[in-house]
């Protein structure tokens, strides 16, 4: 649920608004929070349960059939001096 608020909060109020200090992004999220609690709304699935299984078998196929490489991770050069 909180990946569809933060969605939202990006397409209603982050794409069309323009801030020059972290202040102003406060205020303005803030703001935003108090005006969505005033009129609070459920939200709706708008997929059913067959939908949903699908995606996340889907899902599972992909990732079995393409696994993630494993990065190796850089060793730091310790740079000790005695």
């Amino acid at each position: 649920m909180i990946e569809c608020f933060f969605s939202i909060l990006g397409k209603q109020g982050l794409s069309q608004s323009v801030h020059t200090s972290k202040r102003q992004l406060k205020e303005f999220l803030l703001n935003y929070i108090v005006q969505n609690n005033k009129n609070p709304k459920p939200f709706a699935w708008t997929k059913g349960p067959e939908k949903l299984q699908r995606i996340i078998e889907a899902t599972q196929e992909y990732q079995a059939a393409h696994p993630r490489k494993l990065r190796k991770r850089r060793r730091k050069a310790h740079s000790i001096k005695n």
